[in-house]
């Protein structure tokens, strides 16, 4: 469960960076969220799978807990549907980014 954890947290860095970078795009993301993940990542997110953007300002601050799921109940993700959610990601559509960030160095992976 790890390494989807990081991985997640590698997709949002890069989108994040991404949308600080470049205004259409952090326009785009805001409105179209769902679209724009799976324009980014390459991957089509099941039909049912909600993703919602939301935009801090200087009187604002967001907290996410993470969903609560107990082992055995329906609400939990499969191996496949975890899978495509973030364990397919293999790093931003623009290798760009990922190479600015890292020095050069490739990890995502």
């Amino acid at each position: 469960m790890e390494n989807l954890t990081q991985k997640r947290k590698q997709l949002e860095q890069a989108l994040i960076e991404k949308a600080m970078n470049d205004e259409a795009f952090r326009k785009e993301l805001i409105a179209n969220p769902k679209e724009i993940i799976e324009k980014e990542t390459g991957m089509k997110l099941p039909e049912a799978f909600y993703v919602k953007v939301l935009e801090e300002d200087a009187q604002s601050f967001y907290l996410v807990l993470p969903n609560k799921v107990e082992p055995g109940t329906e609400d939990e993700l499969s191996e496949e549907e975890l899978n495509m959610v973030s364990g397919g990601y293999n790093g931003p559509e623009n290798p760009d980014i990922e190479k600015e960030r890292s020095g050069g160095h490739s990890f995502i992976n």
